[in-house]
């Protein structure tokens, strides 16, 4: 099985039945960011949370558009595919692919999946304004390469992407790398998972903790009770 038919597989798994928009002529680069959307709203679901799915004028869908190039969140020109995310007793999340984030210095920035509490991402529907970083809960980097490893450079723009958005927790997803990328990022407290692909149960696993632990952090804001 081809590397994108197996993430393709594993989408299909995590999600438990709806229908995607990739296929097997799909870029690998653009099913891995599917297949980190997938985990994340998979782990939701392990965790006790309600998810389903919605477009962007909140229609209810059980077939999944995902973006494949950065988007506004906003942007009604395609009916991309959102997650609702709600935790007992909790303000409602969302899960976005490949939108546009406003850092501190104003700047737009591309998230590849993106966790926020529902009301920031409904006031960027209503205002059309990308949403605040500083209001998101994670934002994931996703790097999936084939022909080469991730580097340095990938990590260095990292560093530069969220030291201007601020999100509450960021992390950084590949399907390689390499000891300096380890170092760079852990010296400076950045969240990273490499060799992050469906094979491997462990690595999964890891990337699963540093989600839930941006939901924990999230619930003990916002609903402290609610055990995950």
């Amino acid at each position: 099985m081809s590397a994108v038919n197996t993430l393709l597989h594993e989408i299909q798994t995590l999600l438990a039945g709806p229908g995607v928009s990739y296929t097997s002529a799909s870029q690998p680069w653009d099913v891995y960011e599917g297949y980190l959307f997938s985990l994340a709203t998979s782990t939701a679901s392990s965790l006790g949370a309600s998810v389903h799915y919605q477009d962007v004028i909140g229609n209810t869908v059980n077939s999944l558009v995902f973006r494949t190039s950065p988007g506004q969140l906003y942007s009604t020109t395609h009916p991309y595919t959102h997650a609702v995310v709600e935790f007992d007793r909790a303000p409602a999340l969302e899960v976005h692919l490949g939108v546009q984030v406003q850092g501190n210095s104003g700047v737009l920035h591309e998230c590849d999946v993106l966790i926020l509490p529902a009301d920031e991402a409904e006031l960027s529907r209503q205002i059309r304004m990308a949403p605040r970083g500083n209001k998101c809960l994670l934002a994931i980097e996703c790097k999936y390469y084939t022909a080469s490893r991730v580097g340095i450079g990938h990590a260095r723009n990292f560093e530069g992407l969220h030291s201007d958005l601020r999100t509450a927790r960021n992390l950084f997803v590949s399907n390689t790398g390499t000891s300096s990328v380890v170092k760079y990022l852990s010296a400076r407290k950045r969240g990273y998972e490499r060799e992050v692909v469906p094979a491997n149960v462990n690595t999964v696993g890891y990337t699963r903790g540093q989600i839930r632990e941006a939901f924990k952090i999230y619930l003990g804001k916002t609903a402290p009770s609610t055990v995950i």
